[in-house]
């Protein structure tokens, strides 16, 4: 304990001192308090509630909304808004609720994003009294190498918290609703019935054959990859019962419509995607599961609108320019993204900015996830033209001609300030600029480039 409070006082200095700078959305500090003391998180004390909030996607537009309702009614919430979803992010989060004498005098809530990676590793040392589990797909090959190992570190938490926690689970995906079933947890699902999300065929699909029995997977109906009413037709395996279950999504109103028990509510949607759909009512499954009434979450969904790490938007002579991550590595992330681009009906261009920061001075980048990724999708008569700028250039432009789009619409540079000179806003109606998420800032620059371009051309 003479470690862990060394840690502390140490950390919790630092802190300070970053506060005084202006830089406290830096998880330094919590990262010297667990190289201090490896088993930091083990020994600070937890405020009242402690939410974690884990999964393949989906995580920081989930536990934005949950942060952000928290701090609405007035609660003292600690939250890592800018994603810091290691060890470092999770002493920074609970440096914050104790004093220096390790007392849980400073917040009423944390709210933790969670890494599904690690999270045997760290959760099981906070114990948070909620788990939330968006989903669990392929990501990128140099980090988890297949669903079925990320659903063991996940799983081996629910083994070690037992009925000390109370797992929100996603029951209309066949990996992740398995979680926690002899843990001892109480399991509340969430589902979706089927919307009309008429998905594309995918290039890979995460769970294809039954974990019992070996048998085929079908579905009643599918939203997106392996996302959907599932059955096996050898065994009882199936989507289980959803408590609370999204009967259907009113797009005119911007409403989803959930079923709880039997009674309807109308909540509104924060985007027009069915991921952020997901989002809303896993949500929703949550904060009712916590008490907050209804009409209470109705009137505050109001107000929310997706996390601008995610997206922004501005417009300009009837032309929307819009920032839209989509992370490389991560094959279903991006094969979502792709997917909504066709769907979502506007005649638009792309830009394509998915090369990873770290990997700019490092050649020997990954290249695998380009050919599990659905290019496919990029192939619709809607999208107009598609520029790649970066390093990767090549290797993008080669994917994009394999999935067979004509080269006349592809537009490929190394140098990425050349991207600007080749948007071209005639005829269509948005522009958008895809972005690994590292590139958060990077993005928003390059729009703000293209749109003032545009106004220079419409000056002329």
């Amino acid at each position: 304990m003479i470690r862990f409070f060394i840690a502390l006082w140490i950390s919790k200095v630092v802190m300070f001192i970053f506060k005084l700078k202006g830089s406290e959305r830096n998880d330094w500090p919590g990262l010297l308090a667990y190289k201090l003391c490896p088993d930091f998180l083990k020994y600070i004390s937890k405020p009242p509630l402690v939410i974690a909030i884990t999964g393949t996607n989906g995580k920081t537009t989930t536990s934005a909304l949950i942060a952000n309702k928290f701090m609405a009614d007035g609660l003292r919430v600690s939250f890592n808004d800018w994603g810091a979803n290691l060890q470092a992010g999770y002493g920074l989060n609970l440096m914050r609720c104790v004093d220096f004498l390790n007392r849980p005098v400073k917040m009423d809530v944390s709210v933790l994003e969670a890494d599904e990676k690690t999270l045997d590793d760290t959760m099981t040392l906070v114990g948070p009294h909620y788990i939330l589990v968006t989903n669990i797909s392929k990501d990128s090959l140099r980090r988890n190498g297949h669903p079925e190992y990320i659903f063991d570190h996940v799983e081996r938490t629910f083994d070690v918290l037992g009925d000390k926690t109370v797992a929100i689970l996603n029951a209309d995906d066949p990996i992740s609703s398995q979680l926690a079933v002899d843990s001892g947890a109480k399991r509340i699902f969430y589902g979706m019935a089927d919307i009309g999300a008429d998905p594309f065929e995918n290039v890979v699909k995460d769970i294809a054959v039954c974990p019992y029995c070996g048998g085929d997977i079908h579905y009643n109906y599918r939203f997106y990859r392996h996302l959907g009413d599932f059955y096996c037709e050898d065994c009882d395996f199936r989507s289980p019962k959803a408590k609370y279950f999204a009967e259907s999504i009113d797009h005119e109103n911007e409403e989803i419509i959930i079923d709880e028990d039997g009674e309807k509510t109308a909540y509104p949607l924060i985007s027009d995607t069915v991921f952020n759909a997901f989002n809303v009512l896993s949500y929703i499954a949550l904060m009712r599961e916590l008490g907050t009434g209804k009409q209470e979450l109705v009137d505050f969904l109001k107000t929310q609108k997706v996390t601008e790490i995610r997206e922004t938007s501005v417009e300009f002579n009837g032309i929307e320019y819009i920032t839209y991550a989509a992370k490389s590595q991560n094959v279903s992330a991006a094969s979502t993204v792709f997917e909504y681009m066709a769907k979502e009906p506007s005649e638009k261009e792309l830009v394509l900015l998915l090369d990873e920061l770290q990997d700019r001075n490092h050649p020997s980048e990954t290249l695998t996830w380009l050919y599990e990724t659905d290019y496919e999708f990029l192939n619709s008569p809607n999208i107009k033209k598609i520029i790649v700028g970066g390093h990767m250039y090549l290797n993008h432009k080669l994917r994009l001609l394999l999935a067979g789009i004509d080269e006349s619409r592809i537009v490929c540079v190394e140098d990425e300030a050349d991207i600007v000179e080749h948007v071209d806003t005639s005829g269509i109606e948005k522009v958008y600029v895809l972005f690994e998420i590292d590139y958060v800032t990077k993005a928003k620059n390059m729009r703000d480039r293209i749109v003032e371009r545009a106004r220079e051309v419409a000056a002329r």
